[in-house]
């Protein structure tokens, strides 16, 4: 089954037409499945927020950053009654059989696959990996014939393509994810804040 990781930037929930948006999205898909992740934003940085006051370690503020996008998919679940929350393959595979958009349960579903003994490039647990990051991962892992960062910030560049690192200095995505572009499926960047149509452009991940 071919299926397209999309992960959706957290900063995105404050858009009144999401649901729309997501649905514009996942019907560019040209047979793809689509496997939403979703993002931290304002949620995440909460916890940004306690690391700095509480002397939290990286490991502490990590699992509790990832909790914290459980209230995003709690809104997301609320607003699109065509998403199922699901935590494996199996599950997602079943939602899909039924016609579903799975949500992928982030914590869930990385705190278990992250110890599996075929893991080759595991996951550091710092504020170097952002859910840009857990997100690629995810699609490592699945596997994914497709990757798609939905995000609020605008294609930064003219050029048809942009190379990773590059994104990674313009702190587009996280510092962790140019180590994870080698592995990463074919990957696609969709600003979804716009006016304008939906595009997926394709990041170069040499």
């Amino acid at each position: 089954m071919s299926v397209a990781v999309l992960k959706l930037g957290g900063s995105l929930l404050d858009l009144a037409d999401l649901p729309d948006r997501l649905r514009a999205v996942t019907a560019k898909l040209a047979g793809d499945q689509p496997l939403l992740i979703c993002g931290g934003g304002a949620a995440a940085d909460v916890v940004r927020q306690w690391h700095a006051t509480h002397g939290l370690n990286e490991e502490q503020s990590n699992w509790l950053a990832m909790d914290s996008i459980r209230l995003n998919q709690r809104l997301l679940l609320t607003l699109m009654p065509e998403l199922e929350l699901v935590s494996n393959r199996a599950a997602a595979e079943s939602a899909w059989r039924r016609g579903r958009v799975p949500l992928l349960d982030l914590m869930s579903f990385v705190s278990i696959e992250e110890t599996a003994p075929d893991v080759t490039t595991p996951l550091t647990h710092s504020w170097d990996v952002t859910s840009d990051s857990l997100a690629g991962w995810v699609a490592i892992r699945w596997p994914a014939s497709r990757f798609v960062l939905l995000k609020s910030a605008e294609w930064p560049v003219a050029e048809s393509e942009l190379r990773v690192p590059a994104v990674a200095d313009l702190k587009l995505v996280d510092a962790y994810f140019p180590v994870l572009a080698p592995e990463l499926p074919t990957t696609w960047w969709c600003s979804l804040r716009g006016r304008g149509m939906i595009e997926f452009r394709r990041l170069s991940l040499g």
